[in-house]
């Protein structure tokens, strides 16, 4: 038998967990976008999990390993964001996560998000997605580099439905 990874927590801690944001988070989201969007038909409720496509998920996982590989950098790890859907049509947006690779940057304390730059002649270097936001892409003295594209390594495009209902004592199941 395999050993079993040292992240491994137990059913109960793992509903202890989903319970406590049930009560101690979910409320001051759903009160928030409730006064925001007082004319909803019926109050928000905040989302309570996504769901991840298994295949999809390791298709995304092998995406990144080789363009990292490519790209001369080794992911350190993976860093799940927090985010929300934009509203539309005087509706809210839904609660969800997007998960970006993260790994050691020199100058930098600790692990970053990153992306590939991939430069007229095909070459791929990694560039943290701050440059990117901050458009310092990745050498302003190398115009070449500066002509090429930039491949995301965020993941998202996950399931999100309808929360369970309110006070439901199964709702993680």
């Amino acid at each position: 038998m395999e050993d079993v990874p040292d992240n491994i927590i137990s059913v109960e801690e793992a509903d202890s967990l989903y319970r406590t944001y049930g009560q101690n988070r979910a409320p001051f989201i759903e009160g928030g976008v409730n006064k925001m969007y007082e004319d909803l038909d019926k109050p928000y409720e905040a989302t309570r999990f996504v769901t991840a496509d298994y295949e999809k998920m390791k298709a995304y996982m092998a995406f990144i390993e080789k363009e990292s590989k490519e790209a001369g950098v080794t992911p350190k790890g993976l860093r799940i964001y927090f985010g929300a859907t934009k509203p539309t049509k005087g509706k809210p947006g839904r609660e969800t996560v997007f998960i970006n690779p993260v790994a050691a940057f020199k100058g930098v304390d600790g692990n970053i998000s990153y992306a590939i730059h991939t430069d007229l002649d095909g070459n791929k270097q990694v560039i943290t997605v701050g440059d990117v936001i901050d458009g310092k892409i990745p050498k302003p003295s190398d115009t070449k580099s500066l002509n090429g594209g930039i491949q995301s390594l965020a993941g998202d495009d996950w399931e999100y439905p309808p929360p369970p209902r309110q006070n439901d004592p199964n709702d993680y199941h």
